[in-house]
């Protein structure tokens, strides 16, 4: 394989939108692979990361759910009982609570994931934080916090995981970026600038990857209606709370 094949494939293979999640999903619930493989999903107590729950534990899987919220993922542990008659037949979901900004707390964490499951096969790094707001009125704390979850979490927790499945010669990293790491937008500065990191980031971790059997798919969603922009951080770091796709330009701004 040339030099340019590694350049493109990246682009050709590894990056897929929301439709392209929804036909993996199909897929994945049909494969026997999935069958006891170990899932582990960050964000697991909305939105994508608890729907990609439902879907690996109805096909088998041992899932570990990540997140910050101990009362949302016992929650979700509930509604995966429900899924199978109130009786878990295969695997007991685990659950392992860690802020994803913390990068010790994602060391301990990952420790914690391998005590508990001894390997893991398939990595989904779903969880993130978005953000509005103009970059001339953005405290550079915000800037850093978003990259710190966005970005520096999923990468911290995923080299911590690694080495485990460089060992076992097999696995899937999967990474939720979004159409903004690829295309940026007004008003999404520290969101699209912290996806675009997470792009490159694993695009280039899935040519080194090769050698080992190891996938790495980074999916690209557009717009979809989870709790993401309630949870949105604003300028000074307060919390958005809207489901708006854009917010009004301040008016310092001028006419754009």
């Amino acid at each position: 394989m040339d030099l340019t094949s590694w350049v493109i494939l990246p682009f050709l293979l590894g990056s897929v939108g929301i439709y392209g999640l929804l036909k993996l999903l199909q897929r994945l619930r049909s494969s026997a692979y999935i069958q006891d493989a170990v899932v582990v999903i960050t964000g697991a107590t909305s939105g994508l990361g608890k729907e990609c729950a439902k879907v690996f534990y109805e096909a088998g899987a041992q899932v570990v759910l990540c997140g910050r919220n101990e009362e949302g993922l016992k929650d979700v542990i509930k509604q995966l009982c429900l899924i199978r008659g109130g009786a878990m037949k295969f695997h007991k979901p685990h659950m392992v609570i860690f802020d994803l900004s913390d990068v010790e707390a994602v060391a301990s964490a990952a420790r914690e994931i391998l005590h508990l499951v001894g390997k893991v096969d398939i990595l989904i790094n779903n969880a993130g934080v978005s953000y509005r707001g103009a970059i001339v009125d953005t405290k550079l704390s915000v800037d850093r916090t978003i990259m710190d979850t966005n970005y520096f979490g999923p990468v911290a927790l995923t080299k911590a995981l690694l080495p485990s499945m460089i060992q076992k010669k097999g696995g899937h990293i999967v990474v939720i970026s979004s159409v903004q790491g690829k295309i940026s937008i007004p008003f999404r500065s520290a969101y699209s600038a912290s996806k675009h990191a997470t792009q490159a980031f694993f695009d280039c971790l899935r040519a080194e990857m090769v050698p080992h059997d190891i996938a790495v798919t980074v999916i690209s969603p557009g717009y979809i209606q989870t709790n993401l922009s309630l949870n949105a951080v604003t300028e000074d770091g307060s919390r958005y709370g809207g489901r708006h796709v854009f917010i009004n330009k301040p008016a310092s701004l001028g006419r754009l």
